[in-house]
């Protein structure tokens, strides 16, 4: 029968939680996925076990794991130790003989999924015989490595739950404000909010034209769960990669779109300038804005071609739509132009940039967007990610 070594070095580095160390609390969840796969666990066996302090046993397969931990999911903390890990899970596995294979595992509170995915791809680059784990304290478990699979799990917290007892971090202004916080190092030409260090809540509400009640919320929901550096004279963002990675997962920006065709048959360089000379006008009207692959065209971030362009417009106007060249009959032969109406409107149209006179929604709005598109939106997101939002991650904001 093959053996399976999970060694688990007592100086894990995470703090204390309650009576019990994360120390056990991760030693409990390797030990229960194992379990739960099948597989025959022993906890800190007094045999030869050359440094282990878990046996697990099954045949088919040997791996000789190291589990590390940190009190934060970041990766700054994660790579090195996940570097440690593999090292000693060599070594232990060398120690072993009969074919053991290194697997080592990193752990913590929290890790967002876009970390786990770094964590991967460093390990696959520079280990590519090691196989790795990534555990958190929320119910999230991913592993690589043959026959490894069956131990991964989804994150167990629900989020409709968690939103029942908190207010919308994401709502309309507040999404708003966000962008204000953290567009201090985004191009003006993709992102339109004020550039100044907002110092408070109420410079934050000036800033942003809205309630000072408004901005205090906004502030003390950051604060509290822990998007705020506090030991700053300003508002400053931090976490700002897991804060991202949330906003995508709750995002649900659009109420309804519509399908329009030309009245005269127009092709898209008609129809941008239509959309800049609607834009120009002085009078009040409802505002409008170039959205999703379109506005990452103009942005000069394009990656998907062939999809109908998509307007957001504050509110369905028939008259709007004459002056553009729309209508929404016919629309059973084919869609020209894609009418979108926002559910939260501010967040939208107050963040639009101009390009030649068109107002373009903004980066972020580009990538919430194409990140919950179906139609290659994910490639699009993932352009703009790459190439403008990661870099803001370890910079302040």
């Amino acid at each position: 029968m093959a053996m399976i070594t999970i060694a688990v070095p007592v100086h894990l580095g995470f703090m204390p939680m309650g009576k019990h160390s994360s120390i056990d609390q991760f030693e409990n969840i390797v030990t229960n996925a194992f379990r739960q796969a099948g597989w025959r666990v022993r906890r800190h066996p007094t045999t030869k076990d050359f440094g282990a302090d878990l046996i697990a046993e099954r045949a088919g397969a040997a791996f000789v794991v190291v589990i590390k931990s940190a009190a934060e999911g970041r990766r700054d903390r994660l790579i090195p130790l996940l570097s440690q890990g593999i090292l000693e899970a060599q070594a232990f596995g060398c120690r072993a003989g009969g074919g053991a294979a290194p697997l080592a595992v990193v752990a913590a509170r929290r890790i967002p999924l876009s970390l786990a995915g770094q964590l991967i791809e460093f390990a696959r680059r520079h280990a590519p015989g090691v196989a790795i784990g990534i555990v958190d304290g929320q119910g999230y478990r991913k592993f690589t490595g043959s026959g490894l699979s069956v131990l991964d799990a989804k994150r167990a917290i629900s989020m409709g739950r968690f939103h029942q007892h908190q207010p919308d971090l994401f709502s309309d202004l507040n999404q708003w404000m966000l962008k204000i916080l953290v567009g201090g190092n985004i191009r003006p030409d993709f992102l339109s909010v004020p550039r100044e260090e907002i110092r408070n809540a109420s410079h934050l509400a000036e800033a942003a034209s809205v309630s000072t009640m408004s901005a205090f919320r906004f502030a003390n929901q950051l604060a509290k769960q822990g998007f705020l550096d506090e030991n700053r004279e300003c508002l400053r963002i931090v976490r700002i990669e897991e804060l991202f990675e949330r906003w995508a997962a709750t995002y649900s920006g659009v109420s309804s779109d519509f399908p329009a065709r030309w009245i005269i048959k127009k092709d898209e360089k008609q129809f941008f300038s239509a959309v800049a000379k609607y834009a120009s006008q002085s009078e009040p009207q409802p505002r409008c804005c170039l959205g999703l692959f379109a506005a990452a065209d103009a942005l000069g971030l394009g990656f998907v071609r062939g999809v109908p362009p998509h307007l957001y417009l504050e509110r369905l106007d028939r008259d709007v739509l004459r002056q553009l060249g729309l209508t929404l009959d016919g629309t059973d032969q084919g869609t020209d132009v894609n009418i979108r109406i926002p559910s939260k409107r501010e967040t939208v149209f107050r963040a639009a940039v101009s390009r030649e006179g068109m107002p373009v929604t903004d980066v972020i709005q580009v990538w919430l967007d194409t990140a919950a598109n179906p139609a290659r939106g994910r490639e699009q997101a993932n352009e703009i990610w790459r190439r403008i939002l990661k870099p803001l991650f370890g910079k302040p904001a």
